[in-house]
């Protein structure tokens, strides 16, 4: 059986529509599956949770955005239970690093064939990493977005719009940054991003060369820029070509530490969690998804 945790706000309200589709799909053809739907933030790690207690369980499986996968996944780091997917929020980063199709037909397909690969996720805090973190100036990007009333509305424009929003209000911090025992500091620092896969915020390649599979963590440190610059680099970042700006610091590890004055946002997923201090470390091959 197949137990489907659903956000039906996802992608403003695609979730929902999604889900009817996948639904017909699933009664065609006689599959047996339950469906549980998301009502708060955190909810689908709760409903997770509880579906791995179930016997006859042979996938969870996440239909929303990378939030839902966050908390889904959340709940099935370590249990060996496997996590599906059917992409149906703004972003879909997630499924574009893992070659998850945009098509809810197709997804629910690649589900029902059962090709289970390990992947590492990230302890963060309490909670765990599964795709990216972002720290500094994209967390207040995401807090921007996730506050506003119209990015259910504007969709993949959100995310830019959150962007311009931020880019006015934010002011660069000193950063901290310790990483396999190695200490770096950086000044004016921007963004700190921590990428599980390549790309966040709807298809920026932020950390370009980063696999969900490798035992590490690529870490892109943004610094010592001008508002004027942020704004001419950013385009480069859809295609990775930031990593040859002199401003840009690509590392990889497996523990990373981040302090920095004054306190920045962080966002594991694209949702809040808090702000810095904060450490991270690689739990390697630690959740099972099907891609």
């Amino acid at each position: 059986m197949h137990v489907f945790i659903v956000n039906p706000m996802s992608g403003n309200g695609r979730g929902e529509e999604v889900w009817f589709r996948i639904q017909r799909l699933l009664s065609r053809h006689r599959i047996p599956h339950q469906v549980h739907f998301t009502k708060h933030a955190g909810h689908a790690t709760e409903l997770a949770r509880s579906a791995t207690g179930q016997s006859g369980v042979r996938a969870l499986v996440a239909l929303g955005g990378d939030g839902t996968v966050h908390e889904t996944g959340n709940a099935l780091v370590g249990t060996g239970l496997p996590l599906g997917y059917i992409p149906a929020g703004t972003g879909n980063d997630f499924a574009h690093a893992c070659g998850i199709p945009s098509s809810p037909g197709s997804a629910l397909r690649r589900v029902l064939k059962h090709e289970v690969h390990r992947i590492d996720t990230a302890s963060i805090g309490e909670r765990f990493l599964i795709g990216f973190a972002g720290i500094g100036f994209d967390g207040q990007v995401a807090e921007v977005v996730n506050r506003s009333a119209l990015s259910r509305k504007l969709g993949r424009l959100a995310y830019l719009s959150g962007f311009f929003q931020a880019l006015r209000q934010y002011r660069p911090a000193r950063v901290s940054l310790t990483l396999d025992g190695s200490r770096f500091e950086h000044d004016r620092v921007w963004l700190i991003a921590v990428g599980n896969i390549p790309n966040y915020g709807g298809g920026m390649k932020i950390c370009p060369g980063a696999l969900p599979d490798d035992g590490r963590l690529d870490i892109c440190c943004v610094s010592e820029l001008s508002r004027g610059q942020v704004l001419k680099i950013f385009p480069a970042v859809f295609k990775g070509n930031h990593v040859h700006h002199p401003s840009v610091k690509i590392r990889r590890g497996l523990a990373v530490e981040v302090d920095a004055d004054p306190p920045l946002v962080v966002h594991a997923d694209g949702e809040i969690i808090g702000k810095t201090p904060l450490s991270i470390l690689v739990r390697p091959g630690s959740l099972n998804v099907i891609r």
